[in-house]
């Protein structure tokens, strides 16, 4: 697995973590009724850009192992995403 491809999945779930800490605090701010709605349509989005990106990355790749490396990586970054924005929202 090349670097590129680990430095811009990375970034894809940073970018996925910082656009759902702004979100939320622009829910917080106009419409905390809608904080339920919300979560649940980042949490699709999320959970689809995952799916897709592994997707993605098997079928352009010819290499088994390096597929599974990838989506261990995908998995243990998915994790990571969701400790952060939960520590976040109970936090806040």
């Amino acid at each position: 697995m090349s670097t590129a491809v680990i430095f811009a999945t990375v970034l894809l779930y940073t970018l996925l973590t910082m656009a759902y800490i702004g979100g939320l605090r622009m829910v917080q701010r106009h419409s905390p009724d809608n904080m339920v709605v919300f979560h649940f349509i980042m949490v699709a989005v999320r959970f689809t850009l995952t799916v897709a990106a592994v997707g993605l990355f098997m079928l352009f790749s010819h290499d088994k192992v390096q597929t599974m490396h990838f989506a261990a990586m995908v998995i243990a970054l998915y994790l990571a995403m969701v400790v952060v924005t939960l520590i976040f929202k109970i936090l806040k």
